[in-house]
């Protein structure tokens, strides 16, 4: 009995260290998660595309209604006027297919690289003429 009462002391002496121990005043405010969004957020310069839309810029801005969700505004140089919508998860962007308001129906995903660029691989179809594209997103930042 005398060998469980000293086990027994033991383990209270230590859980109640244990408990007065700990460092309270950060409970509050835990640490912020990283949010995947971050690294695709930003002005972008498209240099290299398959379709021969040329060289131009789009921009990728959070979405505030969605945790994961992105704008892309002048995705594949369309000019809509309203932007279009994908999803993060990772180091990729998705965009569901989708009818933009230029009328174009697009499609695709994209690969956040080691060089802090985004390769995309991606479908248009515009007036009836489906393309299969490529393009490279390098930071506006960077140049």
């Amino acid at each position: 009995m005398s060998k469980q009462s000293t086990i027994l002391r033991f383990l209270f002496i230590s859980v109640f260290f244990m408990l007065i121990c700990c460092n309270t005043s950060d409970d509050n405010n835990p640490s912020p998660v990283p949010d995947a969004r971050d690294k695709f957020v930003g002005a972008w310069n498209v240099n290299n595309e398959s379709c021969s839309k040329g060289k131009y810029g789009a921009n990728i801005s959070k979405d505030p209604s969605n945790s994961i969700q992105v704008l892309i505004q002048n995705f594949a140089f369309a000019n809509a006027g309203e932007p279009d919508t994908a999803i993060i998860a990772g180091g990729s962007i998705h965009i569901y297919k989708q009818i933009n308001s230029e009328g174009w129906t697009i499609e695709g995903n994209g690969t956040y690289n080691i060089d802090g660029n985004i390769d995309w691989n991606y479908s248009l179809i515009i007036s009836n003429y489906e393309e299969t594209c490529t393009a490279t997103y390098v930071s506006a930042k960077e140049l």
